[in-house]
């Protein structure tokens, strides 16, 4: 008699339609349930969906029940965690990955031992580094549902999943979905015409002897008398039916020795939707979360690291809320932006706390760092957060009375964006001796680009001396060209012209292109007869300087208000500008472009169309620690809803870089906080908007059928959005390169590392307080001086990449280095100067140690080290 394991669990989505706050009313009734239930029945088991966050949500209302939960989680009755919150498998950065877990596995056992299960019942897909990121947190599983194809990746819901590297995992899909058996009861109807199909279907698939089928589904309640119910079940059929738990079921299949193998990500919609083209929907939550993921890893935390050798300290719990306030807003729905317009508010609300923490903390930081160093007004501090020495152009902000000045020691330095502040009047000055009225001269505000080298994880100390003449400032040039070193940019005839210097010439390498979006915040849907329009740019500006050209574009258009206005039922027009920077430094490989975008028109695509110049219908998309060749859809899929439930369209993720390569050459996109691309014909597009007004719309071009979102259930109303219409100034930042030869994975990592490099500098200046916000409020420390011109906490001699330096969430006085390597080649790391730490071990993210402890970094994988301060 075959066995079938059962997992009573419920799913629960943080919000949605309803808001966090609506799904913590729930929580306090249904897991008040579930408590008394695992205690009347011992035999019973309960999954609470695989986040610790749900779990302190309840624990704050009910403080009373924290040893209740504990005695259920250490009777193996109640499963909780390891994730904080159920995380999206695309959007989001490879660290907040790990630090979700992280960050959950810690939080979960202050209740006792966290279910080790990676367990994401319901993400839109989930990349090929999953298996990675996993084994890298001590997990060796993963339970997850969309995104299989049977008859295309692995022919058996039970399968050994392997990342890019030799990273290896035991997965489990649920084929069904988490609610294959929801409201299981013991009934004939329920026996026959849901539990048996749903159990024959997994037979289908596996030959194994045991199987498993979650009962759960969104928000519901524990199935009371659950292992009578089940032992009901099992005389009434041919199977044994038993109360089980996902790590239990796991440990069946670690004995097994004929799992099936796959390599790849999972993004198809066979049997359930997978949301293809997700991925620019509600733009403003995930370029806010990138630009916060950016600033606690490439400011905050390298910081925290720095400062702490000077005796400025940041508290743990401080951090640990920036990152959650983040992590809230990483489940599938949030991060996708398939929610209400109260949910994207309390998003990005939480974003902005997270955002003032951080700006906050660092604020602290340098202020306080700068007394420490005794540092004046004619000084700027200047940061490097990256484990190896920096040497070249980098942005410093000043403010000074003129600009008749100039940088000790560095003669190259041009000023790159200024603002003048007038002189006032009748001001306050507080005093000792008490209030005093002066005037204020005028003063400016200058960002400055220099040529400068500063020492690896540490700090370098600029000098600012009066001159006799003014910056180098950037010169306007009645000229319609700008070039470097590498290439030469030229705007002919509302054309951007591309040649490099080594021959290659592309015309016409970028246009905007608008088309009208007849999805939902789920996906885009192309309008029936609607024609994408071409919008070209205006030249308004060039200007060049010794270390920077500089091209400023423009457009003004009047298009369609709305989806009947594209298509002639009727004829109204909004505006929608255009703002287009290109940037070329010197000795630079990559051609920077700012976007700034002010929409005012509906339901609307808009993409900037980048031409490779080459015939290739693979592209390389990065992803976390790697890249993944995907292959264009050239001909359509006929009787494609015989295969599946939506059509499988080539819109793919990315994270940082997209290339496309042939033997010659390879041109690489680099992205800001943009997510999704397409690859068409010999054209890279990026997606910038993908504007709607509807939650959930059923009968969509590429996805026929009932509306995603609930919306359609019985009872339930459709949901506007008028938010997602994303009306307003939306900025947009990437970049691209050409080079020579095939794709060179080392290369393009190394020249996103670049673009994507923070600036981090401060003055300890008296002309503007709200310059940095908490200056007005940080008094003045009497400090014992301690001037250092230079500073570097370590030194690594490594091509393999910074991930992250952040503090240990278990120790005080140690730091996590995680190094990656997102190549085909292992990398050596050779530590230089470590001699401020007393002890180095390699741990894993969740800072166990390893046994082997060889300074490399294995192909597509990462290492962690743990350092312990002297």
């Amino acid at each position: 008699m075959k066995k079938v394991h059962i997992v009573n669990h419920t799913h629960w989505d943080r919000e949605w339609y309803f808001t966090t706050m609506d799904a913590l009313v729930l929580s306090d009734n249904l897991f008040s349930q579930v408590l008394e239930e695992l205690e009347k029945n011992e035999d019973a088991k309960f999954c609470l969906d695989g986040q610790s966050s749900i779990v302190d949500d309840y624990i704050r209302l009910n403080p009373n029940d924290l040893q209740r939960i504990r005695n259920l989680v250490e009777k193996k009755q109640l499963h909780i965690g390891p994730w904080y919150t159920q995380t999206d498998g695309f959007f989001v950065g490879e660290e907040s990955f790990i630090r979700n877990l992280s960050i959950g596995l810690k939080d979960s056992k202050k209740y006792g031992a966290p279910m080790m299960v990676g367990y994401l019942p319901d993400t839109f897909g989930i990349n090929a580094q999953m298996p990675t990121i996993l084994e890298n947190c001590g997990l060796d599983n993963i339970v997850f549902w969309r995104g299989i194809n049977f008859k295309k990746h692995v022919n058996s819901p039970y399968f050994t999943w392997r990342g890019l590297g030799d990273s290896e995992i035991t997965a489990i899909n649920l084929v069904d979905g988490y609610g294959t058996a929801a409201h299981l009861n013991a009934t004939d109807d329920y026996i026959n015409e849901r539990l048996l199909p749903a159990t024959k279907k997994i037979e289908n698939l596996t030959d194994f002897d045991e199987i498993l089928i979650p009962s759960g589904g969104d928000q519901l309640e524990i199935i009371k008398d659950l292992p009578m119910i089940l032992d009901d079940v099992s005389t009434k059929t041919n199977y044994e039916y038993k109360v089980s738990d996902y790590e239990t079921y796991l440990e069946y299949l670690r004995k097994r020795n004929d799992l099936p193998n796959y390599q790849g990500e999972f993004r198809e919609p066979v049997s359930t939707r997978a949301h293809k083209s997700i991925g620019s929907v509600r733009y403003d939550i995930k370029h806010t979360n990138f630009l916060i993921e950016q600033k606690l890893i490439k400011r905050v935390e390298p910081l925290i690291a720095i400062a702490s050798f000077y005796n400025i300290k940041v508290s743990k719990e401080l951090l640990d809320i920036a990152w959650k306030k983040i992590l809230e807003g990483h489940a599938h729905d949030s991060m996708g932006g398939c929610v209400s317009d109260d949910v994207a508010i309390d998003i990005l609300h939480r974003m902005k706390e997270a955002d003032e923490i951080c700006d906050g903390i660092e604020n602290m930081i340098v202020k306080r760092l700068s007394e420490k160093l005794n540092l004046s007004s004619n000084q700027v501090i200047v940061f490097n957060t990256k484990s190896k020495d920096m040497t070249g152009l980098s942005t410093v902000e000043l403010l000074t009375p003129n600009k008749n000045i100039r940088f000790k020691d560095h003669e190259e330095a041009v000023v790159i964006e200024e603002t003048y502040f007038e002189g006032k009047i009748d001001l306050l000055l507080e005093t000792p001796e008490g209030p005093k009225y002066i005037n204020e001269d005028p003063y400016f505000k200058l960002k400055v680009l220099l040529n400068i080298s500063i020492p690896s994880m540490g700090f370098k100390v600029l000098e600012i001396e009066d001159s006799s003449k003014q910056l180098e400032l950037l010169t306007p040039v009645d000229v319609s060209t700008i070039e470097n070193e590498f290439y030469e940019l030229t705007f002919n005839e509302k054309n951007i012209n591309l040649k490099t210097n080594t021959g290659i010439k592309v015309d016409n390498l970028l246009t905007f292109v608008s088309e009208g979006n007849a999805g939902d915040t789920y996906d885009f849907s192309p309008l029936k007869n609607d024609v994408p329009i071409d919008l070209k740019l205006d030249l308004k500006t060039v200007e060049k300087s010794s270390l920077l050209q500089k091209m400023l574009l423009k457009g003004s258009y009047k298009l369609p208000l709305d989806l009947e206005d594209r298509i002639g039922t009727s004829n109204n027009k909004g505006e929608l500008e255009i703002s287009l920077e290109i940037i070329l430094k010197r000795e630079s490989q990559l051609i920077e472009f700012n976007v700034k975008v002010n929409n005012l028109i509906n339901s609307h695509r808009l993409r900037v169309k980048l031409d490779t110049g080459m015939v290739n219908t693979t592209s390389i998309g990065s992803l976390p620690f790697g890249f993944i060749e995907r292959n264009q859809l050239v001909d359509p899929i006929k009787n494609w809803q015989s295969q599946y439930v939506e059509y499988p369209i080539d819109i793919e993720p990315f994270d940082k870089s997209v290339s496309v390569s042939n033997d010659k050459y390879h041109m690489n996109a680099y992205s800001l906080g943009m997510k999704e691309y397409q690859h068409v014909g010999t054209h890279i597009y990026l997606t910038m908007l993908a504007t709607t007004g509807q939650l959930g719309k059923p009968n969509l071009a590429y996805r026929p059928g009932r509306a995603s979102g609930d919306t359609t259930k019985k009872g339930h109303v459709m949901i506007p959005t008028p938010m997602a219409q994303q009306k307003g100034v939306s900025e947009f930042n990437f970049a691209i390169s050409i080079n020579e030869g095939v794709f060179d994975e080392l290369l393009v990592s190394q020249l996103y590392e670049k673009y994507s490099t923070e600036n981090v500098s401060y003055q300890n200046q008296s002309l503007n307080k709200f310059i940095h916000r908490l200056d007005n409020k940080l008094q003045p420390h009497i400090l014992e001086s301690s001037y250092e011109e230079e500073f570097s906490i370590l030194s690594v001699d490594t091509l393999a990449l910074d991930s992250s330096l952040s503090p240990s969430l278990y120790d005080e006085n140690s730091f996590l280095l995680r190094l990656s390597n997102p190549t085909k080649q292992q990398l050596n790391i050779k530590l230089d100067d470590t001699s401020k730490f007393e002890k180095i071990r390699i741990v894993n993210c969740i800072e166990e140690e390893q046994i082997e402890q060889n300074m490399i970094v294995k192909p597509y994988n990462m290492i962690t080290l743990k350092l312990w301060k002297k």
